[in-house]
């Protein structure tokens, strides 16, 4: 079980190397992160985009991209249809976003002929290094999925599970989380959905996971809290995975963590064919640089 990021880098860099196709990869942080990839011997990259400006980029910011082989691209469609090619030529292993837009990215990524579909709903999945927490926990949906449905949250926890899964926890703790602990299904319908959500879990209909809901986040990290409130959960106090009720929250949460909670973070979509590294602009060249662990890992033992 990978317990921490300082376990996560270990684990990446005693596996096999992998290459990163980075679409539109003009950005500073970017290169920095995967400069750094490359240092540690995690990863290798191909670098799509507008050649000079790549040069340009990394010339002014004292990066070092030598090893790396640069495609020019047109613009920002180009960069990010040559990448995914790449990925489908088996030239690279996992996706990233440089400067191009998310929705770009993910027209490229989803479109029926030419793109890395692989029949699943995407996902959004983030881990956390939290002081306060005794492990890496972990989050969805953030960024992708606004505002599912039961079926869609289904989705996004066996994304979620078989994601953690590769990261050697064989049968996660998923916390549905929720305002409260009891089902309200006239004013809060997510209190419904955790419901049944468990029930699912309990009856063997989501499997490799052991699911709790509706949870407050103080119980689903706080063993005292359940205490308090008389809550007997396997998951509580324990959660690996929290289970947002929409992007709101989960986004709210993420950046609250980030910014407030001095953690550490990394992000990747999962769903598609290969782990896309989809980081947000603001995010720091660690985030990018741990994301491309993540991500890393994952492909690693997706094979």
């Amino acid at each position: 079980m990978i317990a921490s990021f300082a376990e996560l880098l270990k684990e990446v860099k005693g596996s096999p190397k992998k290459t990163i196709a980075v679409a539109m990869a003009e950005e500073e942080d970017v290169l920095q992160a995967v400069s750094m990839a490359h240092q540690q011997g995690i990863a290798d990259a191909l670098l799509i985009g507008d050649k000079n400006k790549i040069i340009e980029t990394s010339k002014q910011h004292d990066i070092d991209i030598s090893a790396f082989d640069i495609i020019h691209a047109e613009n920002e469609w180009h960069s990010v249809s040559r990448a995914i090619q790449l990925i489908r030529e088996c030239m690279a292993d996992t996706l990233m976003k440089g400067k191009c837009a998310t929705a770009t990215l993910l027209k490229g990524v989803l479109d029926k002929e030419a793109g890395l579909r692989a029949g699943k709903l995407l996902s959004h999945f983030a881990a956390f290094e939290v002081p306060a927490y005794h492990k890496l926990i972990m989050l969805s949906d953030a960024a992708m999925n606004i505002a599912p449905d039961l079926q869609a949250k289904v989705s996004i926890i066996e994304n979620a599970v078989q994601t953690a899964r590769m990261l050697g926890i064989d049968k996660p703790k998923v916390a549905i989380i929720t305002a409260i602990e009891k089902v309200n299904w006239e004013g809060m319908p997510c209190t419904l959905d955790a419901a049944v959500l468990s029930q699912m879990s309990a009856r063997g209909q989501i499997k490799h996971a052991i699911i709790d809901g509706p949870m407050a986040v103080d119980n689903a990290v706080s063993s005292r809290s359940c205490q308090v409130k008389g809550i007997i959960s396997e998951v509580g106090g324990d959660a690996d995975i929290l289970i947002m009720p929409d992007i709101e929250a989960a986004n709210v949460f993420y950046k609250t963590l980030t910014y407030l909670g001095n953690s550490k973070t990394a992000g990747i979509i999962v769903g598609a064919k290969v782990p896309i590294i989809l980081t947000s602009r603001a995010d720091s060249e660690e985030a990018k640089f741990l994301s491309i662990a993540l991500g890393t890992v994952t492909s690693v033992r997706n094979q």
